[in-house]
């Protein structure tokens, strides 16, 4: 994930940053080269919930972003088992994996979420760093919600 700088300007305008989406992590749904508009946790982006996707700052490198989506709230349980994403025990339907595995793998892995924490996990779940690799994250690394897509025109608007 790289901001573009030169179109900060007019991106602050809207209470919000440019961002241009560089790996495959979030395949099918963004796409690299996709130019998305994503606003601070205190402006128009909203509140985060379950499902939204997120700039967050890499927990292990904090000048590194990255795009992810937002799968675990605070203190709920999230499990993979077996390909499966539950939470709290319940099967997580996750529509815009488009077909793809909730989770690579046979393995069983559970985290617990604390007050304030977040899970998150790309959609293309072969190809992400995310919060299997680095743990849950606390809403302070979220630098905010992505709201819309710019770039391609063929795929302009609001996300989803």
């Amino acid at each position: 994930m790289v901001e573009l700088p030169f179109l900060r300007i007019a991106a602050d305008l809207l209470a919000g940053h440019l961002y241009a989406v560089t790996g495959e992590s979030m395949v099918p749904a963004f796409r690299p080269g996709d130019r998305l508009l994503g606003g601070r946790n205190d402006s128009g982006g909203g509140p985060i919930s379950r499902g939204d996707t997120v700039i967050v700052r890499d927990p292990r490198d904090h000048g590194r972003r990255y795009l992810k989506r937002i799968v675990g709230l605070p203190r709920e349980e999230v499990r993979l088992t077996d390909g499966v994403l539950l939470i709290d025990g319940r099967h997580l339907p996750e529509p815009y994996l488009e077909g793809l595995p909730a989770s690579p793998g046979l393995g069983d892995s559970a985290w617990q979420l604390g007050t304030g924490e977040y899970f998150l996990m790309g959609d293309n779940r072969v190809h992400s760093a995310d919060s299997r690799d680095f743990g849950p994250v606390r809403l302070g690394m979220v630098v905010g919600k992505v709201w819309f897509r710019c770039w391609p025109i063929s795929r302009w608007g609001a996300v989803a």
